[in-house]
Parts: C-alpha cells; sequence; structure tokens
C-alpha cells in the first residue's frame, strides 16, 4: 500500500473517532453549548472520514497506467491530501464560532472553503487520468 494510502485511511479513522467525541460532547446531557457542534460533526464524517477512506483506497487500488506515480505519492496528491485536510481543520477550528464571531471567524470559514476545494480538484486531477478502459491504448 502507498504511503499517502495508508496516511489518507489513518487520517480518516481519527477524523472517525474526534467525530463521533464531538458528537458525543454536543449531545451530553446538561450542557449547553453556545456553538453549533453539528456542522462539525458532520463535516468530520463526510470528507474527514468517508471521503478520505474512499480517497486512500482509490489511489492504492486504481490502476497507475503508462506513468507510475513515484512510490511516496505525486505532488499533486500531497496537495491533496495537505489542503484537504488543512480546510477540514480550518473548518473545525472556524464554523462553531461562526454565528457568534462572524467578523473574525469568516476568513477562516472562506479559506476552508477553498482548500477543501482544491484538495477535491487535486485528487480528481490525479485519478482523472487512470479511469481509462482496459485495452485502450
Amino acid at each position: 500500500m502507498p504511503k499517502l494510502s495508508r496516511y489518507f485511511i489513518k487520517s480518516g479513522m481519527v477524523y472517525l473517532f474526534f467525530g463521533v467525541l464531538v458528537y458525543a460532547i454536543s449531545e451530553f446531557p446538561g450542557l449547553q453549548w453556545d456553538i453549533h457542534l453539528m456542522p462539525v460533526y458532520w463535516h468530520m464524517l463526510a470528507l474527514g472520514w468517508i471521503t478520505q477512506i474512499i480517497m486512500g483506497v482509490s489511489l492504492w487500488m486504481y490502476p497507475k497506467g503508462k506513468n507510475p506515480a513515484p512510490k511516496n505519492g505525486s505532488t499533486i496528491t500531497w496537495i491533496a491530501y495537505l489542503s484537504l485536510n488543512f480546510g477540514l481543520i480550518l473548518r473545525i477550528v472556524s464554523e462553531p464560532f461562526l454565528y457568534l464571531y462572524k467578523e473574525i471567524t469568516i476568513f477562516p470559514f472562506v479559506c476552508s472553503i477553498f482548500f477543501q476545494l482544491l484538495g477535491i480538484l487535486c485528487f480528481v486531477l490525479e485519478i482523472w487520468p487512470r479511469l481509462e478502459p482496459q485495452g485502450k491504448k
């Protein structure tokens, strides 16, 4: 299994754990929160866990084609991994406070959207050439 696939999968597992932990904290009886944790929970599960597991497995399993990527991953794949995770972290720290401190948290929130989109775009650019039909020359 390539190194970067392991990173995607391990990061996904971390997001799963912390996503469930955030949900448990937000639903703990007797605690009243002024911040909104449910969007953070859903982003940790959808983009953090599910998407990264899919990305890691697909980078591992899809054939590399005529131009195999380096063993440690191509530059564009590393950009995908780093920007997706950086965007998720920015979202996790900014989104709960978006409604309370909008003027402070709007910039990191918008940056998180940009980095997440960049990560997905880089992943698509990496995987797209691998999706040729077999036998095509």
